[in-house]
């Protein structure tokens, strides 16, 4: 049974130490794919957020779920990232006696801070030797949907701290829900990231022009690093 197995001093491990053994097994790089099914839900709901306000909020705890997976892979950061997520959600339902602005620009920064730290665990795997391809691919493609995110709450964050930050049409945005700000920042994050940049959302506070160019060069970086890694990886298993 498995509360009879032992761990390596010999003593009995237990059955949610085991458990918590098989979990880290597979989590690494397995839960990526979860993740990245994750992230493109993220992204579809996010895009129909202004007519489906409710529909956001669920990519969102889906993300979560899959992020807090993939930190599981070690006890410390999984236990580290659950009070992160509960206070994240407080503030989400607005649980908090606060300014609506301020209890934006603190959920702002809790994601941002979240999402970051979830792309580091991913990149970490992405580019050790010993992760296969397939799930190095899989990892590539969760990072590209990371950083999308990530950015998009910058400028969320921007926004909120000096309105009128970005300008659409050039006239500023007609008072924006969250749900709004959501899928315009997701659409121009997009596009920014890409660099395909079809200028009908333009950045003219300072702060907004400099993250909209690292953003820019952060894409074309990433896109380029990534693939000759991968590139590289398989020539030299095949050589």
């Amino acid at each position: 049974m498995i509360s009879n197995q032992l761990g390596p001093e010999g003593y009995d491990s237990g059955p949610s130490h085991v458990t918590l053994q098989i979990m880290r097994s597979h989590v690494r790089p397995g839960s990526f794919p979860l993740l990245f099914v994750a992230g493109l839900l993220l992204y579809v709901l996010n895009g129909l957020a202004v007519d489906l306000p409710a529909n956001a909020v669920i990519g969102r705890v889906a993300v979560v779920c899959a992020g807090l997976y993939v930190l599981s892979a070690s006890r410390t950061t999984l236990w580290l990232g659950v009070p992160v997520v509960v206070l994240s959600i407080t503030f989400e339902a607005r649980l908090w006696p606060l300014d609506p602005r301020v209890n934006r620009l603190l959920q702002d920064a809790i994601a941002i801070g979240f999402l970051l730290w979830v792309l580091g665990v991913v990149l970490r795997e992405v580019f050790r030797r010993r992760t296969r391809e397939r799930d190095a691919v899989v990892g590539a493609l969760c990072g590209f949907l990371l950083m999308l995110m990530v950015f998009v709450r910058v400028h969320g964050l921007i926004e909120a701290l000096r309105p009128d930050s970005y300008r659409t049409a050039g006239l500023p945005f007609p008072e924006p829900s969250d749900a709004m700000l959501l899928a315009t920042f997701q659409y121009f994050s997009t596009i920014t990231l890409t660099t395909v940049g079809f200028g009908d959302i333009v950045p003219v506070a300072p702060a907004a022009r400099l993250v909209t160019g690292l953003e820019a060069m952060v894409g074309q970086l990433y896109l380029a690093v990534v693939i000759a890694t991968l590139v590289g990886r398989v020539v030299a298993r095949r050589a």
